[in-house]
């Protein structure tokens, strides 16, 4: 069996960052999604004929045709909800070009299969994998059959980033790995608790997979791109020996709670550089983690003399959130580039965005590349009105090197939203969930529309 594995082309909420960067600088690099090495080496568990074509390099036309020269039986798609625009067009190019059967998974259909089916539609004839709660769930649609693979133990095979990128992008890209999956917190926006069980790797393949990473693209960093690094402490004392003894640098994502000196001197010592930290907002009770601005600061200025940098992310338009409390956090971004605590390359901050379905939004009928960069849901149109003022700002005050690309993209939501008889979007109303039963069935396919 011949597999083709895509990745579409990412919308306006880039791989890189900042958002909307025009150009690539400050040490910034392309995450490659890890989507890809798992569903890579699941595949070629089954079939040695296995290839990956990233749609986030290249020419369209030359990307597709690699596609179809491979003569695949199959063609997966992974598809993030930004990228779903590019997902219907391959989508209905594979199926019009091709005899190929066509899959179409990952966190956009995972989070939306269930309870807002109208957002997936194809024009194209096509097979929906909802992968929650197991990565291995392709296998079974696919090859029709589903060996015992389990995450702890299952072997990535990184083989596939040299035959899919060039060295000249290999050296735009950042090596990742995946030591641990799902998530303990549940803050209610987010799809990390609800997709996946949660499971961790066993040290032995970590260093496998690391030794990889240096002996053949001379890798001397990696980003560990688990959800929560602290979920378990154990696991991170074994995953921070692993880098040590590979004496390779490396940065992660955890929570400012687990940022103790205890865990910062060990993370220096094993060689991490960089931590995101979600931060998302101060005073919204959405979300699992709680972070006072004190607290934050504290944490700031232990891990610089340790030579760390935490890089925060934040979340403006929350539903529970005043637009004054929001106005506010974003001057308080600012003051704290001006106060040179942060530089705003260092920084993620966005708009509320419905990754996860919730009867409370009400979404806009744009497409998915604004998704992540432009408001797609608000109340009414006044409540809109607010979420488009905050993007403003967010741009002007903390992105201003992206401002000429931001007024572009603007621009062209503008007028699409003016060119429609209403700028809602019509589709079945999503269940109303309690915040607390959320994570067991959103995406179980217990609760349908």
């Amino acid at each position: 069996m011949r597999v083709v594995i895509v990745f579409p082309h990412v919308g306006y909420c880039t791989g890189w960052r900042p958002h909307l960067a025009t150009e690539v600088k400050n040490g910034s690099t392309y995450h490659i999604a890890q989507a890809l090495t798992y569903l890579y080496s699941i595949a070629r568990h089954y079939t040695p004929d296995t290839w990956v074509v990233d749609f986030n390099f290249g020419d369209y036309e030359e990307n597709m045709q690699k596609v179809l020269d491979y003569r695949p039986d199959a063609v997966l798609i992974s598809s993030t909800v930004n990228s779903y625009d590019s997902t219907r067009q391959i989508a209905v190019d594979v199926t019009r070009r091709s005899p190929a059967k066509l899959f179409i998974g990952g966190p956009a259909v995972s989070s939306n299969h269930f309870l807002r089916p109208d957002l997936l539609k194809v024009d194209a004839d096509c097979e929906f994998v909802v992968t929650n709660r197991d990565i291995f769930a392709w296998a079974k649609q696919v090859f029709g059959r589903a060996d015992d693979l389990k995450f702890r133990s299952f072997r990535p095979d990184n083989s596939w980033i040299g035959e899919t990128y060039p060295p000249e992008v290999r050296d735009k890209i950042r090596y990742t790995v995946v030591t641990s999956i799902g998530c303990t917190y549940k803050c209610t926006f987010c799809l990390n608790p609800m997709v996946y069980r949660i499971n961790y790797k066993d040290p032995a393949v970590l260093r496998e997979e690391v030794q990889y990473l240096q002996n053949e693209y001379g890798a001397d960093a990696v980003s560990v791109a688990d959800p929560f690094f602290f979920m378990r402490q154990q696991h991170s004392e074994e995953t921070m020996d692993v880098l040590a003894q590979a004496g390779i640098a490396w940065s992660q994502q955890t929570c400012l709670v687990t940022l103790t000196d205890e865990n910062l001197a060990r993370m220096a010592e094993t060689g991490c550089r960089s931590v995101l930290v979600g931060i998302e907002n101060f005073t919204s009770k959405e979300i699992n983690k709680p972070v006072e601005v004190d607290d934050f600061e504290d944490r700031l200025q232990a891990a610089a003399k340790l030579g760390i940098s935490i890089k925060p992310s934040f979340i403006s338009g929350l539903l529970d959130i005043d637009y004054d409390v929001d106005i506010a956090q974003i001057n308080y971004i600012r003051r704290i580039i001006d106060r040179g605590l942060v530089p705003n390359y260092h920084i993620q901050s966005n708009i509320y965005t419905p990754y996860i379905p919730d009867a409370r939004d009400r979404l806009l009928d744009v497409p998915f590349r604004f998704w992540g960069v432009m408001p797609v849901t608000a109340q009414d149109e006044d409540h809109w009105k607010r979420n488009l003022n905050l993007c403003d700002m967010i741009y002007e005050s903390v992105f201003p090197e992206t401002s000429q690309r931001y007024q572009e993209v603007r621009a062209e939501y503008l007028d699409i939203l003016a060119q429609k008889d209403t700028m809602w979007l019509s589709h079945r109303p999503v269940p109303p969930v309690p915040p607390e039963k959320r994570i067991h069935l959103l995406t179980s396919g217990k609760v349908r529309v």
